[in-house]
């Protein structure tokens, strides 16, 4: 069974419209489960109702026009209930809707159960039989998995056609994705290319015949080249019989193999890539129909030799691509690499499919205070290619080819968004204290975007998190600590005599070096942060000695340690600093600077380190809060992982109570805090943080003059009461409910407006 499901599962997901890969589905799951029907309804929200989509048994002319609405009938109720429903006799049963135009009187046995996808029901699947039974526990459960199988690749379908339905009309296109630095962007798609499979191309026809033949053959003849070459240069150290296999990669490129079925798809109007990909996903199926195992697994071979043509048809159609005055980066997985590469001027914003908002790629984006939005749906990336977008940001939406009023809208919006971005420019120079005088240091959280740093030195009250890793990350391989000591030096300077805090490598989780590379199944429940540089204690003593080298004669330099879970790391790392302090005194014993020993303090990011801050408080100097990954832990959320990227809720309850009695315990033990998180950089997070005690937060500089301009607009004794009612509420959504009437009720509601985005016109 598990064979048919993957046959099943495969065939469908080949299918280049939605029509095809329904049609197919019904068809194959009728034939494997032995039954005399198959339907899908697809769910129609516009309608409120499930349209008959396919069908193998009911009336061929109700296939597109027969509608139920969500409450209505059978399928109405497997829709509702979200789980399968297995009758013997269906017309018996008091949900029952008798649809004549569908003819399914002579249908008795019904198995019907919902298509999910990511909480959304997107259908409903039947199975219908004459015979009056309930079909078996196993006929379910394959229908079952199957759903759970294909609910992903039918989302996935349908946005493909809808996609080409834009194409072909030139409607507007909308995707949703988790919106992450905010903003609104208008500009033109730039696609940059992940690493080549089939199923980022999209099926696509050219009136120019020859010319996609003639860059067929191109790719060709340049594939060719790189098996001789590769061939030539492994000659010397792989024996004859391995170097067969170029032999057979160059026989299959040839004209009367690969080249004449390429041909007759080129003949049918296929552009080169698509009668490429018609080609090889053909062979492939072919292969691994065969018995034998030898021969089933040249379908591999097969594989790599078409992604080899295809690279370098993509790199031919590519050569002479250039960057948008208006660029909107689309990418499979967004890397600080491409970022780096579009100039700076032209970059407006950015669409990962896949991380998410909380991902430190992410983070990097809102440091440079570009929009960006996260974990929108598996498409064929290239279907992208040089389109006009818009990219709502505050909404997380994507327009594809937008109509000229909603483009007319959303550039009001952004001026909008510009003029009330320069009313916070304006007052970069005021001090940050609310109306009854509380005074609230808003430091920076630096070492992404150092150009941009260099500019806040001197509005900011110092840097509550130099991320060391960063800098560690550009490069080849690990600096040595003189390189280190010039880096951290430039930095402690830039910002004297504010204080700098420097957090000691933290690597792991998604941040990874190349030359130190860490592989793990859960990277974030396992080899990261003080955990790796306890373990590799000559990187821990480099480290610290370039830090407090590099601190003589400033005095502006605090260590803070990351991903502390346990009193006996905060004790190892304690007797490290001592060490490399003693070695540099007697190393620096005649120099003119004196050898000052930092103040040390932790970073509270791991569930455990709430319940350890009595015993902590007589060691360290101070701690600081990192929220991003507090929240993570608390809520089991892995914030890398789109599929649960709406599960991260900072504004959650327990996420809220945490920090409140982090700050109250603070205060009782006389230890300094601060929050280094994302969530202090949203001015909704400043408001409820300093109703809560927090008097340092730091931040992205992008977010710096926002928070403050609404913090001067304040008391706190009104943010006291509304922290009360964020502490009593039971979910988030109550939370972003009270903020937003809170925000209403001082007038401040005008940082509300992009919660409002236009729609598109039909």
């Amino acid at each position: 069974m598990l064979a048919t499901l993957r046959s099943i599962a495969e065939a469908v997901s080949q299918q280049e419209n939605l029509d095809d890969a329904l049609n197919l589905f019904v068809s194959m799951v009728k034939d494997a489960m032995q039954t005399e029907c198959c339907s899908i309804y697809f769910a129609d929200y516009s309608r409120d109702n499930f349209v008959l989509m396919a069908s193998d048994g009911l009336n061929p002319q109700a296939v597109g026009q027969f509608r139920i609405g969500f409450t209505e009938g059978l399928v109405g109720l497997v829709a509702q209930r979200e789980e399968p429903i297995n009758i013997a006799h269906a017309q018996s049963h008091p949900r029952f809707k008798h649809a004549p135009e569908v003819n399914e009187e002579g249908f008795n046995a019904f198995l019907s159960v919902p298509v999910v996808h990511q909480r959304k029901v997107l259908g409903v699947i039947v199975v219908q039989q004459k015979n009056t039974r309930v079909f078996s526990d196993d006929e379910e459960s394959f229908l079952i998995t199957l759903s759970a199988q294909l609910a992903s690749q039918l989302a996935h379908v349908e946005i493909q056609t809808l996609l080409k339905q834009e194409a072909s009309t030139h409607k507007t296109s909308v995707l949703k994705g988790v919106p992450s630095a905010p903003g609104i962007a208008l500009g033109r798609a730039y696609v940059v290319l992940p690493k080549l499979e089939f199923s980022s191309i999209e099926s696509a026809k050219s009136e120019n015949i020859s010319g996609q033949r003639q860059l067929f053959r191109q790719a060709v003849a340049a594939t060719r080249q790189e098996f001789h070459i590769l061939a030539n240069c492994l000659s010397a150290t792989l024996p004859k019989e391995a170097l067969a296999v170029f032999e057979v990669y160059q026989q299959l490129l040839d004209a009367r193999s690969l080249g004449e079925k390429v041909d007759k798809e080129l003949d049918k109007g296929w552009d080169a890539k698509s009668a490429l990909k018609h080609v090889i996903n053909d062979l492939i199926t072919q292969f691994e129909a065969m018995q034998d195992p030898y021969i089933k697994e040249r379908a591999v071979d097969v594989k790599d030799l078409g992604l080899r043509v295809l690279h370098h048809l993509v790199s031919t159609e590519s050569v002479a691509k250039s960057y948008h005055e208006q660029t909107i980066i689309i990418a499979d997985t967004l890397t600080p690499a491409m970022l780096a590469e579009v100039p700076k001027h032209k970059l407006v914003g950015v669409v990962s499919v896949h991380g998410s908002a909380n991902s430190h790629a992410s983070i990097l984006t809102r440091a440079m205070g570009i929009p960006a939005i996260w974990g929108i749906e598996n498409i064929p990336l290239l279907q992208f290619d040089d389109k006009p977008i818009i990219l709502d940001a505050y909404a997380g939406r994507v327009y594809i080819s937008p109509s000229k009023v909603l483009t007319q809208e959303y550039e009001a919006l952004k001026l909008k968004d510009s003029q009330l971005h320069d009313r916070f420019e304006a007052e970069h120079d005021l001090p940050p204290i609310t109306l009854d005088g509380e005074r609230v240091s808003l430091l920076l959280n630096a070492g992404l975007d150092l150009s941009a740093e260099h500019m806040s030195a001197k509005y900011c009250d110092g840097v509550g998190l130099y991320r060391t890793e960063s800098w560690f990350m550009q490069r080849g391989q690990f600096p040595s600590q003189a390189e280190q000591e010039q880096c951290y030096r430039d930095v402690l300077s830039r910002y004297h005599p504010e204080p700098v805090v420097m957090r000691t490598l933290d690597i792991g989780g998604d941040k990874v070096l190349d030359y130190f590379d860490i592989e793990e199944e859960n990277p974030f429940l396992g080899w990261r942060g003080i955990r790796v540089t306890l373990d590799h204690p000559e990187l821990f003593l480099d480290q610290l000695k370039a830090m407090i080298k590099a601190n003589a004669g400033l005095g502006n330099l605090q260590i803070m340690l990351p991903m502390v879970s346990h009193t006996e790391e905060v004790d190892d790392a304690l007797l490290l600093l001592e060490q490399a302090y003693f070695e540099l005194q007697e190393e620096w014993a005649d120099q003119f600077y004196q050898i000052d020993k930092p103040e040390v303090g932790v970073m509270l990011e791991v569930p455990s380190s709430l319940f350890l801050l009595p015993e902590w408080a007589d060691k360290v100097d101070f701690c600081s809060v990192g929220s991003n990954d507090l929240t993570q832990y608390l809520l089991a959320v892995d914030r890398a992982n789109a599929r649960v990227a709406e599960l991260f809720e900072p504004y959650h309850p327990s996420v809220l109570r945490a920090l409140y009695k982090i700050a109250r315990d603070c205060q009782s033990l006389e230890l300094p805090f601060s929050l280094c998180g994302e969530l202090g950089g949203e001015y909704e997070g400043a408001i409820l943080l300093v109703a809560m005690g927090y008097r340092r937060l730091s931040m992205n500089i992008s977010a710096l003059n926002k928070v403050k301009w609404v913090l001067r607009r304040l008391k706190v004794e009104d943010m006291e009461e509304l922290l009360d009612k964020c502490l009593s509420a039971s979910n988030a959504i109550q939370v972003h409910r009270f903020i937003r009437e809170f925000l209403i009720s001082h007038n401040l509601e005008e940082l509300l407006y992009t919660h409002s985005s236009p729609k598109p016109q039909p």
